[in-house]
């Protein structure tokens, strides 16, 4: 029993010791940014952000939300709080982008972003690395960035979906959802885009459906764009989500046993188990993009 006993907790510190060593592997190669993004409101994107926030966290990942649905900013609603700081004090110079992180459970931060994001592309270029340096100093002190866009295919939100590593694109089973879905993925073809593009099927009746649903939805656009679409993954519909709204609290921390916990967690564990995990320069490379993909009518000086 004595062997046995040994070869077990062998086992299990092994274990950890690889753990350790693939967490400390990921922050030493930089950061991740995901914009999670769809094609049409009321499809659960902003709970889906949250809460996914969440399940990384519990898997030893380092988290950043940045608020970045210009007109109807919620996550901090989501919480019960009223932010402190937005990205439109550091524009306005009045405090430093880590001043506006906002804690939330479980170790998450949130930088609110309201109208300070499209400000942005009206700086000039020592304004701009002022904001992008405050990006890559976070960077160092988390893994990962994630991004709660508008909904739609409007130039904001697909210069947001441009400039991250990778979109996850959310939908519903209804028509109307599916096909917004498909648009938003035609226009990012439409501009060539490089972001890797994920499909997850929120608030679906049966796996079966969601399933069925999202295979249909990534083949079409294979088929008819060329725009390769990887199905990461389904949430069913689940009274708690409802639930902890009202409460304002996530349903991932308050219903941890529940069917779209248990959903939230199968996506997060795909998304950390891909090799190689897609790149692209890191949380100041994103600034960038972003600025240049940003519409031009901003862009263009003042007469």
């Amino acid at each position: 029993m004595a062997n046995q006993g040994d070869a077990l907790r062998s086992w299990v510190k092994a274990k950890a010791d690889q753990a350790t060593r693939e967490v400390l592997h990921q922050r030493l190669t930089g950061g991740r940014v995901l914009a999670v993004t769809s094609g049409k409101g009321g499809v659960g994107k902003s709970s889906l952000v949250l809460n996914l926030a969440l399940a990384l966290s519990e898997r030893s990942q380092r988290v950043v939300i940045l608020d970045a649905d210009l007109g109807l900013a919620n996550i901090n609603i989501m919480l019960g709080y009223e932010p402190v700081y937005t990205l439109w004090d550091v524009v306005e110079k009045r405090v430093t982008l880590r001043d506006t992180l906002q804690q939330g459970p479980n170790g998450i931060r949130v930088i609110p972003g309201g109208s300070g994001i499209t400000e942005l592309a009206r700086l000039d270029g020592v304004e701009i690395s002022h904001i992008i340096e405050g990006f890559q100093e976070l960077e160092g002190e988390c893994d990962w960035l994630l991004i709660d866009t508008s909904a739609g295919i409007s130039d904001s939100v697909l210069a947001f979906v441009l400039a991250a590593d990778e979109a996850l694109v959310v939908t519903n089973p209804e028509p109307t959802a599916l096909a917004d879905a498909y648009g938003l993925i035609k226009a990012v073809w439409e501009q060539d885009g490089r972001v890797a593009l994920k499909l997850v099927m929120n608030r679906i009746q049966s796996r079966e459906q969601g399933s069925r649903l999202g295979t249909r939805l990534t083949d079409l656009a294979e088929k008819a764009l060329g725009q390769p679409v990887e199905f990461l993954g389904q949430v069913m519909e689940d009274p708690v989500v409802t639930r902890s709204v009202l409460r304002q609290v996530p349903f991932y921390t308050a219903y941890p046993h529940s069917e779209a916990a248990f959903d939230l967690g199968d996506i997060a564990d795909r998304i950390l188990h891909r090799v190689p995990p897609p790149r692209r320069g890191g949380w100041g490379a994103f600034v960038k993009r972003l600025v240049e993909n940003w519409p031009r009518e901003i862009n263009r000086d003042p007469i």
